[in-house]
């Protein structure tokens, strides 16, 4: 007796078996990546923005303050008052600047808002698993390790 050519409900069966354990394997991991991708481009994100309110206070020659919320959400204010840009970073971040604000001088030096000395400092934006730091150092200088 001669058999045909095709598969059979027992070898189907199988194969979705084995698809369904690695997907079970597969899903967690990939959650965790991507939470992890969301840490390190909301600390990317940070540090630019830092740049570029450094940058627009040097540039006014005067202040800019920058107040980053623990849920990620940023606004960038200028000496007169008014809002320059605000958004979200999609990432937790604290920060060992009080209240999470730092301050910008015309000099391009971070300080904690009201005070007349630079202050060195970073923030850590948290994804997941994983955190990433944005440290400001005394020169100004913003660094996204």
């Amino acid at each position: 007796m001669r058999r045909e050519g095709g598969t059979t409900l027992f070898e189907v069966l199988t194969v979705l078996a084995v698809a369904a354990v690695l997907a079970a394997i597969a899903v967690p991991s990939a959650s965790q990546v991507r939470s992890s991708v969301a840490g390190a481009q909301g600390a990317r994100k940070l540090a630019l923005v830092l740049r570029a309110a450094q940058a627009e206070a040097q540039t006014r020659s005067g202040s800019v303050r920058v107040a980053v919320q623990p849920d990620g959400d940023y606004t960038v204010t200028v000496s007169d008052g008014t809002t320059a840009v605000s958004g979200r970073l999609c990432a937790a971040v604290t920060s060992n600047y009080p209240g999470n604000t730092l301050e910008f001088t015309e000099w391009g030096w971070a300080r904690v808002p009201g005070s007349s000395s630079p202050r060195a400092g970073r923030f850590t934006v948290s994804g997941g698993a994983h955190s990433r730091d944005v440290v400001i150092q005394l020169s100004g200088c913003v660094r996204c390790p």
